[in-house]
């Protein structure tokens, strides 16, 4: 859906993206994440077109974004909704009015039976059908981004650029938000491209992400990977302290992926070896309905090599942790 290739942005002499490389899949719910500017809204900017830029490349939905004159670029546009942290409603439209703008901008008539049928769909879709002639200043954030949402959909689009679609929102809300997001998704299989600086964000609804850091790429991959690596970068951005573990014995890490998670590897490991060792640190999170995760065991300096050549034989991974 959106290929990106060795692509630069600057601003004057202020290099905002630094030769960033990666694909957006048909079907996926994408991750765009780091810390505030990092350049994850300028790069989200450049795919539908409202940011240019100096090098590289941008292929989407097979058309080279650079090289479209304005007739083109808004055809592919049209192929993109968006949607914004602040909403960007009008406030003195209803909320059927809000929904049917695009429509408007495309000369068509909102009111033709096809059209309006697809509104009041929508409606439904967000759970706003209660507020068809409500104006946004009657509604509740969480309810002002459903109006967004519908609108952004109103075109049919095929893809979904959201950028910082959850920030303004409380907790409660924004796991609402994010349930809605993959509603779509799965429901009318629309490719979502998230841009956040909310970790829980990407784990609850990405099934790939990039994390940038300075305008680069630092790490890229699914996110259960990632958030359990010891990507230093990443580590920083969550905010986890450095491990403080044992000075003796061996400390081991184990991560557990995928079908890992629910294995029982620790418990047979002891009742197999028939030994003894301690739990340092373990840590547990939900990326997309699936218990993720890692742990850190320490053995005594006599079981070092019978238990790395138990764990070989484990469905799991896992490394020794160097004391410093």
């Amino acid at each position: 859906m959106i290929e990106v290739k060795n692509l630069c942005k600057s601003f004057g002499d202020l290099d905002v993206i630094k030769d960033v490389s990666f694909t957006i899949e048909q079907g996926d719910i994408f991750g765009i994440i780091g810390q505030s500017g990092a350049g994850k809204s300028t790069l989200l900017r450049c795919f539908n077109g409202l940011e240019d830029y100096q090098s590289g490349s941008i292929v989407a939905l097979g058309k080279e974004i650079k090289s479209l004159n304005k007739k083109e670029l808004q055809l592919v546009q049209k192929d993109m909704g968006m949607i914004f942290q602040n909403f960007n409603l009008l406030n003195r439209l209803t909320v059927y009015e809000n929904i049917a703008l695009p429509l408007k901008f495309w000369k068509q008539n909102p009111k033709d039976e096809q059209h309006d049928k697809h509104i009041h769909e929508l409606l439904k879709l967000v759970g706003l059908e209660d507020k068809i002639n409500s104006k946004p200043r009657e509604l509740s954030g969480g309810q002002k981004q459903r109006v967004a949402i519908a609108r952004a959909l109103v075109m049919n689009p095929k893809i979904l650029l959201c950028d910082e679609a959850t920030s303004a929102l409380d907790p409660k809300i924004t796991q609402d938000i994010l349930a809605l997001l993959q509603k779509i998704n799965e429901e009318l299989g629309i490719t979502i491209v998230v841009v956040t600086h909310q970790m829980e964000v990407v784990k609850q609804i990405c099934n790939k992400m990039v994390f940038l850091k300075q305008g680069k790429i630092v790490a890229q991959g699914k996110p259960e990977e990632l958030f359990v690596s010891n990507n230093e970068d990443i580590l920083d951005f969550t905010g986890h302290d450095s491990d403080i573990l044992p000075d003796t014995g061996i400390n081991i890490k184990l991560y557990f992926l995928n079908s890992n998670s629910k294995s029982h590897t620790i418990t047979s490991l002891a009742r197999d070896l028939n030994i003894d060792f301690d739990i340092c640190q373990g840590k547990l999170e939900n990326f997309r309905g699936r218990i993720l995760g890692s742990l850190i065991i320490n053995v005594e300096q006599k079981d070092k090599d019978k238990v790395l050549d138990y764990l070989k034989t484990c469905d799991v991974e896992w490394e020794v942790i160097e004391n410093v």
